[in-house]
């Protein structure tokens, strides 16, 4: 076992490399790469662990060792030489370079199979804890034993080449015959320990072997920087040529090492037409006989090491700045900067997309040594010359059969640049030219390009190793340059990435590559000249009918505005798109292209390349050219002819030969142009250009279209700024944000960005919708499971190409399967496709490329893939790449720790993980990156987790136009002011437009300014004009200041975070891991105002392992609390406090209050209560429990009757009622007074705790391994998301908590007995709250099981169950106590309140089941909670209980235990202390007490405890409850119809759900306000506002889980365009509805949605009575199925009865039976009058004189008055609105065939 292994995880901040002793055969011991922390850390913990040594020896000698290398290790010289061979590093370097050195040696090739598949397997492995670090690990350890046994036989490695080594033995020509005996023995030694060695991934890895000996030349070339040395001669042909013949695990000798060696020493096997040898074996000599002849051969090794347990010399060598010097000059400078850094080599590992360039000189038969020399070092030259520029760098030179090999790199760390693979094609070009031109006896020249992920990194030993790539890719290209010589050859991926015009190429044929499978495509490249380049520029992006452009319909919108007020301009204008790459630019001139060609103007449509911004004029020019007509002429005279024919009248003849340089013809030179000079010539030839667009404008509108416009040379801009000026043109340009280090543009450029005639545009994310429907497409299907969904929304944050890449990785990847789609049967789901068969998609009505349904497809996961373990695609990550080696390393050390931490960090958190950072250098960093765009600051928390969330990003759209009247309608634009300039720019409108919310919304959202100071910022405006503002130093401090302010960032860019977050080796993440839990444990808690408990109550003490305390947190947060009490609260604390004899109460204060004197003052209690739901016992509870007698309680309890604080016995249930809204108020006017000590306090902030803390804890614990701590912070985040709605979170996490506990066995050491019975409790939640009942009872069995609270599954189990229960609950009210009672432990009351969890969630499954004995099941599972909550002792869980059982046995009818349970929880309320969980307590049961009252009817009741319970939680700053509250408030009032009051509470709403931007809270308001629009008659949001929400909203996260909601979303929009005969758009809404009903359970809102889908399928019954009788059957079966289903539902919410029993009138009247019509009208009228539903009378009432009373025909108010009802605004009364109780919607009867009303369908004819 390795040591590292043996020990603790520790700080891993420093990484050195430690000598491990390994007994060699030989008595040799050599060492071994180990990744180990600093010394003294080794030091500490040697000495606490001395058991890993046998004695205290072994240990001393250890740590001397470690200290004797920490000395060694220390010397740069060392590190640096183990680059370099001895070769090089005893050589001479006195000569000037080029030289060659002559020698005799023998030469081994040993080339190692399996390297390229084992990196293919981790590149594409999707577990993120497979990567560049495993894989070191796997090379090093077996190129590490190979290089250990050449070394220790004497061996010089001269390099690795990829997955190859060749070794050298230097040694006079008469020692050749006993070194090649020693070599031999090496390599059979190799064989038979290495030859072939299994992996942990299931690859083998096999080496063969080839020997050559003989004459050797070493080449040095170079210069005074770099130099590289090669080694040539015919030893070295062969030595490849012997391994090639060589299999795996065999060794072969070259002709001439058969020649040069002992034949009798040696066993070989003769090879069929070869002259080379298979060598057997080395024949017997003992054991003290070869070590004899091994020492003996050593002395002919000049270097071989002395010293013991030295296994190379030059380990040990002495400083030596000289040397030094001369050594750095071989090593490639990404190493030197990581050894001047003491940095760890394994930093630089890690599987890269990179670029490829494999350059093959192939030299004529006639060139000598010296030839070789000089060509070799001028291509040496001259390619480092060419690549230098573009960061390239050369990683090794060889020659290989009279040819020279350069394997040169693109985008190494630190060397990632965006156009990588344009710049290798264009460097390969230049390469290629030169050297077929310059160099001396050259005879062939082959270059390779590739491009794609490769490993990176250090390969080979301790003390001898090198920098290489491997993969294959590298393999791909040496094929390349073989297969395909004399030419430029590139992969398909390059020729993509290069993003070159296609006629820059051309494609090869195929050829058959060893070791090459699927190569793919291979082209040609032709290079650029301008002869090639001629009018060819067009747009790439071509559009298609069958893929629409998605979402960016405001950017076309501005383009149509713009455009028809340019009707009629004498000046040109401008619209300019940026975004970048990737943002769908291309796609978007693609579009406007095809507009305007379809609108018949005149379109020239081109799109530039990064090579055409050095090309002189050629935007114009090739503009001019397609404009012309001339682009597609193959030949000058056919350019000439076309030319003539149009230039006729536009000017004279003579001054055509001015085209003649840009549009390549010959006409003849004029005498008046040949007397001009070139600057003459030239502006003639732009006034030339100027006149023939000036004809052209007068016939037709003409629209310039440039896609990377920032690709426009110099005197393009020039001209095109004089033309906008002169000609009213019309251009749409998109550009790129420029990069950080890109120049400014040109003054030409500024001037137009800046003219008051162009438009700015910005191009924002595309919306979570879009990016689905775009997923869709690509993949042309009409459905993706919602796990793919979610991965493409977080993944791609709304960017279409990273959305396309991908997708393309997973199809590449063999990830997806596709399926023919069919409309199956709806099946109960599993707990696995819970979410995705919930939105399992209806085809698109758009059209499609199928014709019919049978074509259509949808896709689906492969089983056992994971999303979330998918690694970026190299496309992608190379974009990130790029922007991260742009940066100092101080930035970038900043954004990879960042990455550690997630996409939203905090700046406290960073500073803890950096190494050693101060704040200050840390602020200044920040600085800089929010400066480059590269971080963005956050004023909030919540701000941070809005920007971390994808359920709703930004669809903002920026606009900076010159002018504003033109554009949009008010309520879309938003003009946020001005920003006037003194300088010559002129001034610049500022529009902010926001889709689809409205202009409230929009004053919530932090706005976008586009102003010129923005734009200077950006770099698109001369700062010349900003100097006298802002000047750069003011910026920098001013920019330090805003970072100080800031406690939370994220990265602007998250496609960066991901890529710097899987740079890091594994073992570097999982310390930085540990370091952010350590950080983050603290803060584990709900937030203050709930009391710092667990969202799974006294979860924490379920549990082993220590977790991060809140204790200190929580008395430290309650020390200065004060809370307002009630009268009966400040009463029982006078009278305690009175009896109280030994005042020792720490931290309270003892003050005699009176009963009077508590009405009109609060009390005030220092850290004695802790406000929390979990009621977690306090300081003060627990003394008073001890100090209490008997007595006392019984004079308490006297007491507060005698004052009326206790109901008496015998008080009616009216009474107690009206006490309890007394009490509300009493407990709201004590609040008002302490209103601001409640203040204190803040709001609620556990959402934000959640994404901020336990989110990443989950994430972190994970990454670390520590895997019984992520599952607690799973189930936490789980019960937390319950908490706060969002059910497909909680749904994410456990099913990760899932897929933890399944995939390693953790049942004995990870999860509990207690977390196990919350898991299926959790799950069983999710599947309640989504409608899946029986899978939902199936869970909460289980969890009970666990729980030890066995739930019977028979009736005669649920008959002794009962009678046991009811006996504990009588046993219960007797041993109870009035107040105070012994708390039980924090263990036992985690089990009991997870039962009263389970059992509240089972009897309302059970209220639901329509057989016949659910009701006996549902009452004892209510009466389990009731007992479960008394055993508990705590006073809110068991008023919770008694309020369900009484809505248990409303809903079952029992109305005397209903009464009686609702008045005890009322009566037990009333002596709760009105401070923290108490006061919680209070307004819980007047919310559920108001739910029940609405659910029933008594509608009044329901209204005043709604009004108080608002109040409550307003001065609690309760928000989420609010909003319960509010949403039953409305329901009230609207069914009340008090309509002014539903406008307010509306409006609170609204401002509720705007101040937090929840998603939920916004649904109900824009449900709500559909209700107004469809039963009330008047409108508080359109309904195209509410329309616009549900489509931009409704692949929503969180909102998917909210069945409910949607079902009454969806019914209300089919409602809606039913009502208004819009069938086409009426499918898809009912279709989405129908699918969620079987999803929801009974609840009121439930009940709500289900009747208004009833009323959507009566319209559609009375539509087939009407249009298709032939269907009514059908449609009526389902129809009375349904309602009859409502019917039951209406049994837990009967206020909903008169409704459905109207729409079944309805539904009988128009199926011919006007009898049982009346007779169901009159019950409704009844059933009104009972539960007080007076919106439904008035309705009922206008029905019944429609369909039975009327004398004439009514007119229909509802649809007069639709689209466009009238809007209620604040401060509006009734009277407003004077015909507003009869705008309701005529349900019209249709006329039937009285003798046939509904025919069967026909049968068609077989």
């Amino acid at each position: 076992m390795l040591l590292a292994e043996t020990l603790p995880s520790v700080n891993c901040d420093l990484y050195l490399m430690v000598l491990l002793s390994d007994h060699y055969k030989s008595d040799h011991s050599y060492g071994r790469l180990v990744e180990v922390t600093s010394f003294p850390e080794w030091e500490d913990h040697i000495l606490n662990y001395p058991s890993m040594f046998q004695d205290p020896g072994q240990q001393i000698a250890f740590i001397a060792n470690m200290e004797q290398r920490k000395s060694n290790d220390c010397t740069i010289i060392g590190k640096v030489a183990a680059h370099v061979p001895d070769l090089i590093v005893y050589g001479d370097f006195s000569q000037e370079v080029p030289f060659i050195e002559s020698f005799d040696g023998v030469l081994l090739f040993a080339d190692i199979s399996g390297f390229t598949a084992l990196t293919e397997k981790f590149s594409m492995d999707t577990s993120l804890d497979r990567g560049a670090d495993q894989l070191t690990q796997t090379l090093n350890h077996y190129v590490g034993d190979i290089v250990e046994e050449v070394l220790a036989y004497g061996g010089d490695i001269l390099n690795f080449a990829g997955d190859a080594l060749l070794a050298l033995w230097k040694v006079q020509r008469s020692q050749l015959s006993d070194i090649i005996t020693l070599a031999l023995k090496c390599s059979l030694r190799i064989q038979e320990e290495y030859g072939v060695r299994e992996t942990e991934v299931g690859l083998e890895l096999r080496v063969k072997i080839g020997l050559s000996a003989g004459h050797i030349s070493k080449v040095v070339v170079g210069d005074n920087k770099h130099q590289y040395f090669l080694v040539i001669g015919r030893a070295v042909d062969e030595v490849r040529l012997a391994q090639n013949l060589a299999k795996a695990s065999e060794v072969i000798l070259s002709p001439n090492c058969w020649e040069l060696c002992n034949r009798s020493m040696i066993e070989i096997e003769r090879i069929k037409d070869q002259r080379a040898v298979k060598a057997r074996y080395v024949k017997n000599i003992s054991e003290i006989e070869f070590d004899e002849f091994f020492w003996k051969c050593t002395e002919y090794l000049q270097h071989y090491p002395t010293g013991e347990n030295i296994l190379r010399a030059t380990s040990t060598l002495s400083p030596n700045d000289e040397l030094e010097k001369s050594l750095r000059k071989y090593v490639m400078r990404n190493i030197l900067k990581k050894i001047d850094d003491n940095q760890p080599l394994e930093y630089l590992s890690e599987l890269r997309p990179v670029t490829i360039v494999f350059v093959n000189l192939q030299f004529d038969e006639s060139a000598n040594t010296l030839h070789l020399c000089k060509a070799i070092h001028d291509a040496n030259v001259k390619i480092s010359d060419i690549i230098y520029v573009f960061r390239g760098k050369i990683n090794k030179v060889f020659m290989f059969d009279k040819g020279c090999t350069f394997l040169c790199v693109f985008g190494l760390p630190g060397d990632k640049q965006a156009d990588e693979s344009t710049h290798a094609l264009d460097s390969a070009f230049k390469i290629f030219n030169f050297c077929s031109e310059r160099l001396m006896k050259i005879k062939l020249v082959s270059i390779g390009v590739t491009s794609g992920p490769v490993f990176c990194g250090v390969i080979g030993h301790r003390v001898r190793h090198e920098y290489t790539v491997i993969g294959q890719k590298v393999n791909l290209a040496a094929r390349m340059m073989m297969y395909y010589p004399g030419l430029v050859s590139c992969d398909a991926v390059t020729y993509a990435n290069s993003r070159l015009p296609h006629y820059f190429f051309e494609e090869l044929p195929q050829a058959e590559m060893k070791g090459v499978v699927n190569p793919g495509v291979v082209y040609h490249y032709l290079g650029i000249s301008e002869k090639t380049m001629f009018g060819k520029a067009y747009l790439t992006k071509k559009r298609s009918e069958y893929y629409p452009l998605l979402g960016r319909e405001k950017e076309l919108e501005i383009y149509d505005i713009l455009l028809k007020g340019f009707v009629g301009s004498t000046e040109g204008h401008v619209i300019m798109y940026e975004g970048l790459m990737g943002y769908g630019k291309s796609q978007l001139l693609a579009e406007i292209a095809y507009l305007g060609h379809e609108a018949g103007h005149r379109v020239v449509a081109m799109e530039l390349t990064k090579v055409n911004v050095q090309q002189n004029f050629f935007a114009i020019r090739t503009l001019m050219a397609m404009f012309l007509g001339i682009d597609a002429c193959k030949s000058y005279d056919a350019r000439q002819h076309i030319l003539q024919g149009k230039l006729g009248g536009v000017v004279e003849e003579t001054y055509y030969c001015l085209l003649n340089n840009i549009f390549l013809v010959k006409f003849p030179i004029s005498a008046e142009v040949s007397k001009m000079d070139n600057e003459t010539r030239t502006e003639e030839m732009e006034l030339f250009l100027v006149k023939i667009l000036q004809k052209a404008v007068e016939k037709d509108i003409l629209i310039f279209v440039i896609d990377e416009a920032h690709f426009i040379d110099l005197a393009s801009w020039e001209f095109l700024d004089n033309l906008l000026s002169r000609i009213p043109v019309f251009m749409v340009m998109s550009l790129s944000p420029p990069s950080r280090q890109a120049r400014l543009p040109c003054v030409s450029a500024a001037n137009i960005i800046n003219s008051a005639k162009t438009t700015y545009v910005q191009l924002r994310e595309l919306k979570p919708s879009v990016i689905l429907q775009k997923a869709c497409q690509d993949l042309g299907v009409v459905s993706i499971p919602r796990e793919l969904e979610t991965f493409l929304i977080q993944r791609s944050h709304g960017i279409p190409f990273y959305c396309e890449e991908l997708l393309r990785n997973l199809h590449l990847n063999n990830m997806l399967i596709f399926h023919p789609w069919e409309e199956e049967e709806e099946e109960d789901d599993e707990w696995e496709g819970l979410f995705t068969n919930a939105i399992k998609a209806i085809p698109s009505k758009t059209e499609s490329l199928s014709s019919s349904d049978n074509d259509l497809y949808i896709c689906t996961i492969r089983q056992n893939v994971k999303l979330q373990n998918i690694m970026l695609p190299p496309t992608l990550k190379g974009i990130a790449l790029a922007e991260l080696d742009n940066m100092s390393p101080s930035e970038q050390m900043v954004v990879k720790c960042a990455a550690i931490i997630g996409l939203t960090f905090t700046t406290e958190l960073l500073l803890h993980i950096l190494p050693e950072w101060t704040k200050r250098k840390m602020n200044q960093t920040l600085a800089a990156l929010v400066d480059s765009h590269i971080f963005k600051c956050f004023n909030k928390r919540k701000d941070s987790q809005n920007a971390q969330s994808q359920d709703m990003p930004s669809t903002e759209l920026l606009v900076c136009p010159g002018t504003v009247r033109s554009i949009g309608q008010e309520s879309d634009l938003v003009v946020l002011g001005l920003i006037p300039t003194t300088d010559d720019p002129p001034p610049t409108a500022v529009l902010h437009l926001q889709c689809g919310q409205s202009h409230q919304w929009l004053q919530q959202k932090q706005s976008l300014v586009c102003s010129n100071t923005v734009l200077a910022e950006r770099g698109w405006i001369n700062p010349r004009y900003l100097s006298d503002i802002r000047p750069s130093v003011y910026n920098r401090i001013k920019q330090e200041q805003l970072v100080m302010q800031c406690g939370v960032m994220a990265f602007c860019m998250p496609l960066l975070q991901e890529a710097a977050y899987e740079i890091w080796l594994k073992s570097q993440k999982k310390a930085l891991h540990l370091k952010c839990v350590s950080y983050l444990e603290g803060e584990a808690h709900k937030c203050r105002r709930c009391g710092e408990g667990d969202f799974i109550s006294f979860h924490r003490h379920t549990v082993e392992m220590t977790l991060g305390s809140t204790e200190s947190q929580e008395s430290s947060s309650e020390q200065h609390k004060e809370y307002p009490f009630s009268e009966a609260a400040s009463l029982i604390i006078y009278t305690t406090l009175k009896r109280l004899q030994a005042p020792s109460f720490e931290g309270m204060e003892r003050k005699a209050v009176t009963a009077e004197a508590s009405l009109t003052s609060t009390c005030s209690l220092e850290s004695v209560q802790r406000t929390t739901e979990d009621i977690t016992t306090s300081t003060f509870s627990k003394k008073l429990e001890l100090l209490l007698p008997q007595d006392f309680e019984k004079e308490t309890v006297k007491a507060l009757k005698k004052h009326k604080m206790l109901p008496e016995e015998n008080l009616k249930a009216e009474e107690i009622e009206r006490e309890f809204l007394e009490r509300l108020d009493e407990i709201i006017q004590q609040s008002d007074r302490g209103r601001e000590k409640i203040r204190r306090l803040g709001s609620c902030e556990c959402e934000e705790i959640v994404e901020s803390v336990f989110v990443p804890l989950a994430r972190h614990c994970m990454a670390m391994g520590e895997y019984a701590r992520a599952l607690y912070y799973l189930l936490e985040c789980a019960a937390a998301y319950l908490h706060l709605s969002n059910n497909y979170m909680a749904f994410s996490n456990l099913d990760t908590a899932e897929s933890l506990i399944k995939s390693v066995d953790l049942r004995a050491t990870v999860i509990n007995q207690f977390e196990e019975a919350t898991f299926y409790s959790l799950k069983g939640e999710v599947c309640y709250n989504m409608g899946q009942m029986n899978l939902a009872k199936k869970f909460i069995r289980k969890a009970l099981i666990l729980l030890n609270r066995r739930f019977p599954f028979t009736l005669i189990g649920v008959f002794f169950k009962t009678l046991l229960e009811v006996s504990k609950h009588a046993s219960h009210q007797k041993k109870q106590q009035f107040l105070y009672s012994r708390s039980k432990g924090e263990k036992k009351l985690a089990f009991l309140y997870q039962q009263g969890h389970c059992l509240s969630l089972l009897w309302q499954l059970f209220s639901l089941d329509t057989a016949t004995n659910s009701k006996k099941f549902c009452r004892l599972a209510a009466l389990m909670k009731v007992n479960s909550a008394e055993e508990s002792d705590d006073e809110s869980q068991i008023i919770s209980s008694y309020t369900e059982f009484s809505l248990c046995c409303q809903m079952m009818g029992y109305q005397d235990e209903w009464m009686k349970y609702e008045l005890m929880a009322i009566q037990r309320s009333s002596h709760l202390q009105v401070v923290g969980g108490g006061l919680l307590t209070t307004v819980k049961l007047a919310q559920s007490l108001a739910y029940m009252k609405l659910c029933l009817g008594n509608l009044p009741l329901s209204i005043q405890l709604g009004y108080r319970a608002h109040e409550m939680c307003v001065r609690l700053k309760k928000r989420k409850l609010d909003y319960l509250v509010l949403c039953m408030l409305f329901k009230a009032l609207f069914l009340s119809i008090r309509y002014q009051d539903c406008v307010q509470v509306l409006s609170w709403l609204e401002e509720l759900a705007v101040e937090e931007e929840r998603i939920i809270e916004m649904a109900c308001f824009f449900s709500y306000c559909l209700e107004l629009l469809l039963y009330a008659g008047f409108s508080f949001k359109s309904f195209k506002e509410c329309l616009e929400f549900i489509q931009h909203n409704e692949k929503n996260c969180i909102l998917i889980s909210q069945n409910s909601i949607m079902l009454g979303l969806y019914s209300s929009l089919a409602i809606w365009f039913a009502r208004l005969q819009q069938w086409g758009n009426f499918k898809e809404p009912f279709e989405k509805a129908r699918r969620l009903l079987r999803r929801t359970n009974a609840s009121f809102f439930a009940t709500s949605g289900f009747c208004r889908f009833l009323e959507c399928e009566v319209l559609v019954l009375r539509k087939h009575i009407e249009e298709k009788p032939e269907l009514v059957r059908e449609t009526r079966t389902k129809t009375l199925k349904d309602l009859d289903q409502v019917l039951s539902r209406c049994s837990t919410s009967p206020i909903y009865y008169p409704r459905v029993y109207h729409l079944k009138a309805y539904i009988l009247l128009v199926l011919g039976n006007e009898e049982q019509s009346q007779i169901y009208l009159s019950q409704a009228f009844q059933l009104c009058d009972i539960y007080g539903n007076l919106l439904e009378k008035s309705w009922l009432e206008i029905s019944n004189e429609w369909w039975f009373t009327a004398k004439g025909p009514m007119e229909d108010l509802w649809l007069k008055a639709a689209p466009d009802f009238p809007k209620w605004k604040i401060g509006m009364t009734e009277k407003d609105f004077p015909e507003l109780h009869k705008t309701k919607y005529l349900l019209r009867v249709p006329a039937l065939d009285i003798n046939n009303p509904f025919p069967e369908p026909e049968i068609p004819h077989v």
